[in-house]
């Protein structure tokens, strides 16, 4: 998880995201099977109007495991960080939304926990919860960490399964990729797994 810097709110949350957020809610209560559907803006729909901007911000990467680039190998999706069954009023939350690829979202779903990492915090650091393991392609709990910190980053990896379904292979492909590939003009955001670069 690289730390993300957030844009200002799209004017189509900042103007509408209180009552697109209370007429959820109340959706729901009245209609427990009630299924979410992203409302218009001036005829456009709103997770179209907010995806480039998060596209933009994270460079096509996953905001949770750092994939790229994301519609190619996995799917762009919008993650709702606190899930919108449990937050309804929360769902056009501008900080309440991140890009992620398909795999970190299902294997996120409807889960939430506070103390569950969120890479736009302030005091978000990968190194102040995380070391990488360059013989296994593992990211692992830094073991300087406090006691506290330890259980987000193992909750953490756990939640979003950083370590499962090949990633740790994956990583160190592509680190071997990016040993390759640096000395020819290729930045860093060209790449997958910044953190362990």
């Amino acid at each position: 998880m690289i730390k993300m810097e957030r844009a200002p709110v799209p004017e189509c949350l900042k103007e509408n995201y209180k009552q697109w957020g209370h007429e959820y809610a109340l959706k729901t209560r009245n209609n427990s099977a009630y299924r979410f559907k992203w409302k218009s803006w001036k005829g456009k729909a709103v997770d179209g109007l907010i995806k480039p901007e998060l596209v933009r911000i994270t460079k096509n990467h996953c905001s949770y495991c750092d994939s790229y680039p994301l519609g190619v190998a996995s799917q762009q999706t919008i993650d709702h960080f606190r899930p919108k069954k449990q937050f309804p009023f929360l769902v056009y939350v501008w900080h309440n939304l991140f890009l992620a690829c398909n795999v970190c979202q299902s294997a996120k779903q409807d889960y939430y926990d506070k103390k569950l990492l969120k890479p736009d915090t302030t005091s978000y650091a990968f190194e102040k919860y995380f070391v990488i393991n360059y013989k296994t392609g593992c990211i692992e709990v830094n073991p300087g960490a406090s006691v506290k910190d330890q259980e987000r980053a193992r909750l953490t990896m756990k939640v979003f399964g950083l370590n499962k379904r090949g990633r740790p292979h994956s990583r160190l492909r592509e680190y071997q990729k990016y040993q390759d590939l640096c000395q020819k003009g290729y930045c860093i955001d060209d790449f997958s797994y910044r953190f362990f670069m």
